[in-house]
């Protein structure tokens, strides 16, 4: 049977702002080990839940930690960028009363537990495959970005999680060593970053750990598919129904925070233009600077620490 490590994060601030409620339907962006689901589902005995994955591997996981709610719980392979024609899929015609993304991969995914062999998502991942992608049947992988990239493709990439002086070494040093040989697993890539970060000194392995990032929200369009998932979202929503959205890194927290704020509408353009052309509220944002992780999370859980909560209503 398999053993469920995996932690969700700020379970307490999710049940809070999402405030699920009797017969409420919920929307679960990203199934993975099943652990936001099995919040929802537990808190409301006569609620229900949607929840998609891209990985097969993960809802197989969610399968057998939710199995116990039968029915109230429905997994679909798909993204939550999907989360409309999914509804659709499922002749659901009514709005639904929350939303909950949460953004990137997850601890079993790093770990490499999801199929036997990791999906290189992790600088410790060893010979496993270099392919970072959520969906293991998709083309587009690590090893084939560092193997096709041009060097301004490759900047533009690194560019979202590195330092302004690193970029250029990294890739600078991919393209000479791709030269010589394909970098197409953790431990070649590892130690072709290690190499053009090394003058970091301590800090090396954290700024590896973000070149690491940058490759794989290349890989799975992260960022643009969290601003069509927040889209998809607050398009299903019922009036007054929530949205949630669990940020890990820089590039997450900026796009969670603008679209929220776009989609509260307002003026297009400078304040200062008066009379111009406004967009449509779509929602009340709750969260004007997003929540943290409490100290004592933290220590229970130091992959938290990074984690950031926004949250919306639908108007």
């Amino acid at each position: 049977m398999t053993q469920f490590e995996h932690v969700s994060v700020m379970p307490e601030e999710v049940t809070k702002y999402l405030q699920p409620r009797p017969g409420g339907v919920y929307f679960d962006g990203t199934a993975g080990a099943g652990g936001h689901s099995k919040l929802i589902l537990e808190g409301e005995p006569d609620s229900r839940v949607i929840a998609v994955d891209r990985d097969p591997a993960m809802l197989e996981m969610a399968a057998q930690r939710l199995a116990q709610f039968g029915d109230r719980v429905t997994l679909r392979r798909a993204s939550y960028e999907d989360l409309l024609d999914v509804l659709d899929d499922l002749n659901l015609e009514s709005c639904i009363d929350g939303a909950l993304i949460d953004c990137g991969p997850s601890h079993d995914q790093l770990a490499g537990r999801t199929v036997g062999q990791g999906r290189g998502f992790s600088m410790h991942g060893g010979d496993e495959p270099l392919e970072m992608a959520y969906d293991p049947d998709q083309p587009r992988t690590a090893a084939s970005l560092l193997a096709e990239l041009s060097e301004s493709e490759l900047r533009e990439l690194f560019g979202r999680t590195l330092r302004g002086g690193e970029v250029g070494r990294v890739v600078r040093t991919i393209i000479r060593e791709r030269g010589l040989e394909p970098i197409a697993t953790p431990e070649r890539l590892t130690r072709v970053l290690t190499d053009a970060l090394r003058s970091k000194g301590p800090d090396t392995g954290k700024r590896v750990s973000a070149a690491y990032a940058g490759l794989r929200i290349a890989v799975n369009d992260e960022l643009r598919g969290l601003e069509r998932g927040i889209d998809a979202a607050v398009e299903a929503l019922c009036s007054g129904g929530r949205i949630l959205v669990l940020s890990f890194h820089g590039g997450e927290h900026r796009v969670a925070r603008q679209k929220l704020r776009e989609l509260e509408g307002g003026p297009i353009g400078p304040p200062r233009l008066i009379g111009g052309p406004e967009r449509e509220a779509k929602v009340k944002v709750l969260t004007r600077s997003p929540l943290h992780p409490s100290d004592a999370e933290v220590q229970r859980n130091p992959a938290s620490r990074s984690a950031r909560l926004h949250a919306a209503e639908r108007v």
